[in-house]
């Protein structure tokens, strides 16, 4: 297993993944030990944003807040029937692709055009890293005042320095939690669920 300082050379980005003009999309990444956060801006499209800042910070792994795949019953017959869940949605109880429509179709053309960068894709779920770690789920993206206490409780957990000053939304929040996610997966601590030749998604 890799130690903390060779983990913290490589550049992780956690991405919240929003509607395409509607300005909510937030990258999280780090410069060694320092963690930044980019917004992309309203009426300007956000797959293009992410695809710049990507060439740009040239990351090492991506964790994004999307389906990154489609219900197995699409493209492997034998063993799936359900035509709006995948295995790791049921697991999560997340919601379906399919509802998410024309977000999960872009989400999964986003990571093709990452992939031609030669940069690493995976799919995570930033409400089950607040499960996992035991953070307060009744003030989890309830309000903004709440994401104060929330703070408190992430930096409390996990025993790390956060400027506060940089956490102004709930999007920036879960592209945190995603880059966290992306941190965990380096160290060989995050979980996976679901299956590899449907849908993986880890945290």
């Amino acid at each position: 297993m890799e130690n903390a300082s060779d983990i913290l050379k490589k550049r992780i980005m956690g991405i919240d993944y929003g509607n395409k003009y509607s300005g909510t999309t937030v990258i999280c990444y780090n410069s060694f030990y320092k963690v930044r956060f980019i917004e992309s801006s309203k009426n300007t499209d956000a797959d293009s944003f992410i695809l710049t800042e990507a060439r740009h910070v040239k990351p090492d792994l991506i964790l994004i807040d999307a389906p990154l795949t489609l219900p197995g019953i699409y493209f492997r017959r034998n063993g799936y029937s359900d035509h709006f869940f995948r295995t790791c949605d049921r697991e999560l109880k997340a919601m379906s692709p399919m509802f998410l429509g024309g977000l999960t179709a872009r989400a999964i053309r986003l990571k093709r055009e990452l992939n031609r960068y030669g940069i690493e894709v995976m799919e995570t779920y930033p409400r089950k890293l607040v499960e996992l770690i035991e953070l307060p789920t009744d003030v989890y993206k309830q309000s903004v005042d709440d994401l104060g206490i929330f703070t408190n409780h992430l930096v409390e957990k996990l025993g790390i320095t956060v400027n506060r000053a940089l956490l102004t939304s709930w999007h920036r929040m879960d592209a945190l939690l995603a880059f966290l996610s992306g941190l965990r997966h380096l160290e060989k601590k995050s979980k996976r669920y679901g299956k590899m030749d449907e849908g993986v998604v880890y945290v």
